[in-house]
């Protein structure tokens, strides 16, 4: 094949020089923008931008007023009970108990709090809360977390991997409430999890927010440095 200039594939270039001088082989600054080197460099800074955009969302969420805590009266339907997997507790590792329980018509999922556990092939007992009880406790939103495989079938039937209240209304035949009641006092409660700070958690999360904004503007000089040249201008 010809060596012809053609034939080569060149980058997008955009001559500009500071002083404007009309000699001839004048030194000046030239932009070269390398197309694949600026889509990996735009990738990366666009993927900082996301980043930072969540870690503020998140920072907004624990700006918000704490929960109002409610009292409620009814009875838990402890034939239901389950255990929500991947919980911990001063570093050790265990469930958070999940019990529907029955409040003027309408059925919860109530966060009794955590239990431990000596081993993973059975679940530990939980004792059963009978009759009319009143209890307190405030209302959550509960997130699907993300799974990699959520069809397979854990051989402890009682052992959630996420709160799903279709689930538990299929079970129980009944529709049953999409937030989950976290239970802070009353009967059938155990050892309760700690409440994060909201303000610290806010402060927290916007702190990320920034460092993957400064990231995303290093990204920027850096691949801005990088274009520029020093030439000659012809």
């Amino acid at each position: 094949m010809l060596n012809n200039k053609n034939n080569k594939i060149s980058t997008l270039s955009i001559e500009w020089s500071p002083l404007a001088r009309r000699e001839p082989h004048a030194p000046s600054w030239i932009f070269k923008f390398n197309i694949l080197y600026s889509l990996v460099m735009f990738l990366g800074i666009g993927l900082c931008l996301v980043a930072a955009n969540w870690q503020y969302t998140k920072a907004q969420f624990f700006q918000k007023p704490q929960a109002q805590h409610f009292l409620i009266e009814g009875q838990f339907l402890n034939a239901y009970t389950h255990f929500l997997d991947n919980q911990t507790l001063n570093g050790r590792a265990g469930y958070a108990v999940i019990t529907p329980f029955e409040y003027d018509g309408s059925i919860y999922l109530v966060d009794r709090g955590y239990i431990g556990y000596d081993s993973r092939s059975e679940l530990p007992m939980v004792s059963n809360v009978e009759g009319q009880v009143r209890i307190s406790g405030y209302v959550k939103t509960h997130h699907k977390p993300l799974l990699l495989n959520d069809s397979l079938q854990d051989p402890l039937h009682l052992r959630l991997q996420y709160v799903d209240a279709q689930r538990f209304s299929q079970l129980l035949n009944k529709p049953v409430k999409d937030q989950i009641f976290v239970l802070k006092e009353g009967e059938g409660l155990l050892e309760p999890f700690p409440e994060q700070a909201p303000y610290l958690s806010h402060h927290r999360h916007m702190g990320y927010a920034i460092q993957w904004l400064l990231l995303a503007l290093a990204g920027v000089c850096i691949w801005l440095i990088a274009s520029i040249k020093r030439g000659i201008k012809k």
